[in-house]
């Protein structure tokens, strides 16, 4: 009965965690922090900016030093800029190669996070996950002040974002239209936020290094994508990101690394319509996983590597 069980349940196991064998994984440069929307990735070596062409499979590189964080969003591309040694953040359209900077209200700890041709930052340190959020409009350099927290990521209208007042960290979101800012967290150790339509997902580091919730505007319900065990995703905090029914993110090998919050280990793929997890690359050292539409990018030990996956079955 026991070594029956044990079948059954090595079985079930490895019908929901399975690596995809079908996926093919592929270098696509050397480099850190890669972000893609679309047909484009772009990501950091050495403080330079490469942008690489998934169609043409030409990978350009941008007049730039001490760059980090970049973040891309159709023909816009932002990213954190310390090359005269003062932050500040560089908008660079694509199409057209012009750039200008955004000086005022930036400091070293300022990772911007575009969409469409608004830019969102903060201004917290790393001691403090509380500061200042600002929000500027690319078309009339507008700057304004949204609220106070860390992190924050923006899609459409909404900007989703870490808040600690007197209690632990939580998720807010506040809608540019109306002013209005909502929790949807409410509890646990938030950080780390990122939505997609109606989705957004965070990292609650109540226990461990962090496990994957989300909330849905529409429903209003909330969900746990993962819980902290070593069947979907043990120990997840820290590197996530959505697109569509995809969630991709980081799963940790050690209970304690000597950065709680380092987000390095394996890349995964959640599928929220059917709960299906897929490992697509084993290694202790991948991060920062990014995807859109059906392609998932990352990097490991200073390459960037990127694959394809639908969470669809192939006729639909």
């Amino acid at each position: 009965m026991k070594k029956s069980y044990l079948i059954s349940l090595f079985l079930i196991l490895t019908l929901l965690l399975t690596v995809a064998s079908s996926t093919q994984v592929t270098k696509i440069g050397s480099g850190s922090q890669p972000t893609i929307d679309g047909t484009k990735v772009a990501w950091t070596n050495n403080g330079v900016i490469h942008i690489y062409d998934l169609t043409t499979k030409k990978d350009t590189t941008i007049n730039s030093s001490k760059a980090s964080y970049p973040s891309i969003s159709g023909n816009h591309l932002v990213w954190h800029n310390e090359s005269t040694n003062v932050p500040e953040l560089t908008v660079y359209d694509i199409k057209t190669g012009t750039r200008f900077s955004i000086k005022q209200n930036v400091n070293t700890y300022s990772k911007p996070a575009v969409y469409g041709k608004k830019i969102v930052w903060g201004t917290n340190s790393g001691a403090d996950i509380n500061g200042n959020i600002y929000m500027s409009d690319i078309s009339t350099l507008k700057e304004t002040k949204i609220g106070i927290g860390s992190d924050p990521s923006i899609y459409e209208n909404k900007i989703v974002y870490s808040y600690s007042g007197n209690d632990t960290p939580q998720i807010y979101m506040y809608d540019i239209a109306t002013g209005k800012m909502i929790n949807v967290s409410g509890d646990g150790y938030n950080l780390y936020p990122n939505m997609y339509k109606n989705k957004v997902i965070w990292s609650d580091f109540n226990t461990r290094m962090g496990n994957i919730r989300m909330y849905d505007i529409a429903t209003k319900q909330q969900t746990d994508i993962t819980t902290g065990n070593d069947t979907d995703g043990y120990d997840t905090g820290g590197s996530t990101n959505i697109y569509d029914d995809k969630i991709v993110y980081v799963k940790h090998h050690s209970e304690e690394p000597q950065n709680p919050y380092i987000g390095v280990g394996d890349i995964y793929v959640y599928c929220i319509s059917t709960g299906k997890i897929i490992q697509l690359f084993a290694s202790d050292t991948a991060e920062t996983p990014s995807v859109s539409n059906n392609i998932i990018v990352w990097s490991d030990s200073g390459n960037v590597y990127m694959t394809e996956y639908s969470c669809k079955p192939l006729n639909q």
